[in-house]
């Protein structure tokens, strides 16, 4: 009926369909309307600021747009004088606060009206579905436009097509076959590559795709632990959160629970050790004995107060993650696999095998995927999961797809079990000045296993030493405080105590002890703010910036190759609703070297 609705407001093949809102299953249905009807899903991130939606709108060249809720029309409200001889309609879902936007906005229409105008097309042609679209449809068509991640500056739009999702999905099938009654929770941003072949993958394999009640993050928790997933996909980012979250919750847990829950993980983290070096994991009778009383007792509480009592297939992907978080979950009895891949791919063309998963690699090809590593080291894919191209960018397309290849711009190696090892970004990869050459990319994922550490951006290209910029987790580090009556008013104030700077200190002093000498982190700063998207220090799929970073924080970067013991920081914020302020602090520079 969507599709259909769509018709009658006059959507024609190839036209571009621009979604943006909370995940729900109107989202869905809109996505699967204008697929249907032959025309482009475009998904738009819901936390895009006014400009960025607007490029959104403009780069694809969306006749359409799905707005989910208030929030997400006043930005089309705002921007209206510089889409409106582009966009059609603007069709809502959610009209809570919008009594009036109907009758003050033409170009407004409701979910409702649109399906409205759909049933009663299907009336008069009840033929027209099947015969007039879904008989026509062709795997080489465009089925979506996602922004690429955005890391280099503004993003792309890879145009992934119907034949695409179908290849992945089914080589994933036959590694990891789904089973009618799993629990799918659909919670990371619907745009995200990862989200969207879950999507495909809920029509082809008939799982159950269930929506968070509300976007708000203590809801979303609420009702993964309700749902206890099946199948659960997440980016390395949300890995780390929980894994965080369960560490400073259970060191501010009762003596005795917090002794048995430290007991069960030590024996744990033995077993999976063992396990991910291909070593039998039986422990003594006595300690395997123990092991599974306190599974029991204290293990299975918490994956079912995090929603992973029920996990089956646990995926992490999207960035590196560190083998520390590896071994973390698999204490838990949780076999966490790690795929490689992008947009670009159709978000795979790796993946571990569940009887053969190593930390460090992200696993063998995909069935029907290549993989080769050029001579300086580039990693390349070839198969049917490779996007068509850059939607009207010829240059960025012609450099990304050679005689089939794509370019990934990633470095890595064969392992000799014959897993894709991945280092970093190409242009990432940093060299010290003796020589030592160090992927930023494995320390920053080191130092964010600490639960007081939610971003970290790494240093040390061309320079005798490493230094790191530091952003503290406001709600681990402010627990941590008030447990210790630790007085502190914002952010900022956090994130400057001398008492919280002892605290990252000893983090970084436990990663120091596990690296050689030549790849220690020397200095350190707490920032002063988090790092956030809407100041361009993050892509939207809360991938580091690293040019922005650099040249943002400049001057403090400068300071930390120094001796200095502070730095005064000036530095442009940005708020949601567009507003701009300054931020100023004295930071405090940490010298690892001094005691």
């Amino acid at each position: 009926a969507f599709t259909l609705g769509l018709v009658e407001l006059g959507i024609e093949p190839e036209d571009k369909v621009l979604i943006i809102g909370d995940n729900c299953v109107e989202w869905v249905i809109a996505e699967f309307g204008a697929i249907a009807a032959r025309g482009v899903c475009v998904g738009a991130y819901q936390d895009m600021l006014n400009e960025e939606v607007a490029f959104m709108v403009t780069a694809s060249g969306a006749r359409y747009v799905g707005a989910g809720d208030q929030e997400q029309v006043d930005k089309f409200i705002s921007i209206w004088d510089r889409i409106s001889d582009q966009v059609r309609k603007v069709f809502v879902w959610d009209l809570r606060g919008m009594s009036d936007y109907l009758d003050r906005y033409p170009f407004l229409v409701s979910f409702d009206q649109v399906l409205a105008l759909g049933w009663d097309r299907m009336k008069r042609e009840p033929n027209l579905f099947e015969q007039g679209f879904l008989e026509k449809a062709d795997p080489e068509e465009v089925a979506v436009m996602l922004p690429t991640s955005g890391t280099t500056g503004l993003p792309k739009l890879a145009m992934v097509t119907h034949g695409n999702f179908l290849f992945v999905g089914q080589a994933w099938e036959q590694i990891y076959p789904s089973l009618p009654n799993d629990e799918v929770y659909s919670f990371l941003p619907i745009p995200w590559i990862g989200e969207q072949f879950n999507i495909m993958r809920f029509v082809d394999a008939g799982f159950r795709y269930n929506f968070p009640e509300s976007s708000d993050p203590l809801a979303v928790r609420r009702d993964m632990t309700q749902l206890q997933s099946t199948f659960l996909g997440m980016s390395a980012r949300m890995w780390e959160d929980i894994c965080s979250n369960i560490m400073a919750r259970m060191e501010d847990a009762p003596p005795l629970k917090r002794k048995a829950y430290n007991l069960a993980m030590t024996l744990g983290l033995d077993k999976a050790e063992r396990l991910l070096e291909g070593r039998p994991t039986r422990l003594s009778l006595f300690r395997e004995l123990l092991y599974r009383l306190l599974f029991f007792t204290t293990i299975r509480g918490v994956r079912q107060r995090t929603g992973l009592a029920r996990i089956r297939t646990a995926f992490t992907g999207g960035a590196a993650i560190g083998r520390e978080v590896f071994t973390f979950f698999t204490a838990l009895g949780i076999n966490l696999i790690q795929g490689y891949g992008m947009t670009e791919c159709c978000c795979f063309c790796t993946v571990h095998r569940g009887d053969d998963i190593r930390p460090e690699t992200v696993g063998p090809p995909l069935p029907g995927i290549e993989v080769r590593i050029d001579e300086a080291g580039m990693i390349w894919t070839r198969g049917p999961g490779n996007m068509k191209g850059y939607f009207k960018n010829p240059e960025e397309t012609a450099d990304a797809l050679v005689d089939g290849w794509l370019k990934t711009g990633d470095a890595g190696y064969w392992d000799e079990a014959g897993h894709l090892v991945v280092l970093d970004r190409q242009k990432d990869l940093m060299f010290l000045n003796d020589g030592t050459r160090f992927a930023p990319q494995d320390l920053e994922n080191r130092l964010k296993f600490s639960p007081f550490v939610r971003d970290a951006v790494v240093m040390g290209d061309k320079r005798d030493f490493i230094v790191a910029l530091i952003s503290i987790d406001m709600e681990n580090a402010g627990n941590w405080a008030r447990n210790r009556n630790v007085a502190y008013t914002t952010f900022t104030d956090l994130a400057q105590n001398p008492r919280v700077y002892e605290l990252v200190r000893s983090e970084v002093e436990k990663i120091n002890q596990r690296l050689p000498e030549t790849m220690r982190l020397i200095r350190f700063a707490l920032l002063p703010k988090e790092l956030h998207p809407d100041d361009e220090e993050l892509t939207r799929t809360r991938k580091v910036k690293r040019r922005v970073i650099n040249e943002r924080y400049g001057s403090l970067i400068e300071a930390l190759f120094t001796d200095e013991r502070t730095h005064h920081l000036d530095i442009e914020i940005r708020y949601m609703d567009g507003r701009v302020s300054r931020l100023e602090s004295d930071l405090h520079l940490e010298d690892m070297r001094k005691s």
